[in-house]
């Protein structure tokens, strides 16, 4: 599920060597461009460019950004047969994958934590007090009341303090 954009400069450039040049015997970027879906005129119009493996895997990556991933074209690879490029550039991408990763985990823990704050618009336990049986013979207006107590509305509250220590005592377990 890694996206394509994972991929630096260095693999993509020896990803072309292996692609580019066309092969009788061997699967090429053509083939590649068959089997992600591009028609006869599309793969002519790479065919044209200096490096159309470079131009077809950004194109790739435009026209589908949430199927253009690494594992997809890992899988293509195996599929064409060539494992001599999964042999050749596995470690330099699973290294690319791995800093891509962990660069968007170091995103995600700085940005701010939103984390959910109470909603002081719900009747409190002493205007609940008021239903009876009678006018409530389901007890629907208790059961209101219950569910609400563990309902949390989100609201835009930032910071970066532990989840725990923003609840009420008692109540962490509930939200």
């Amino acid at each position: 599920s890694v996206p394509l954009v994972a991929l630096n400069y260095s693999v993509r450039r020896r990803l072309a060597l292996f692609l580019n040049p066309r092969a009788p015997v061997a699967a090429d970027w053509a083939t590649l461009a068959e089997e992600l879906g591009y028609e006869y005129l599309e793969i002519k119009h790479f065919e044209a460019q200096g490096d159309p493996t470079r131009h077809l895997l950004d194109d790739w990556q435009a026209r589908s950004p949430g199927g253009a991933t690494v594992g997809r074209l890992l899988d293509l690879l195996r599929l064409l047969g060539r494992q001599d490029i999964l042999t050749d550039l596995g470690p330099s991408i699973d290294e690319n994958c791995k800093r891509y990763l962990q660069k968007k985990q170091e995103e995600e823990s700085e940005r701010p934590v939103q984390v959910p704050a109470v909603d002081s618009s719900f009747p409190r336990t002493s205007e609940m007090q008021g239903i009876t049986t009678q006018d409530d013979p389901l007890g629907v207006g208790r059961w209101w009341w219950s569910s609400q107590m563990t309902i949390w509305t989100v609201r835009s509250v930032t910071s970066r303090p532990s989840l725990l220590s923003v609840f009420p005592q008692g109540h962490a377990s509930s939200a």
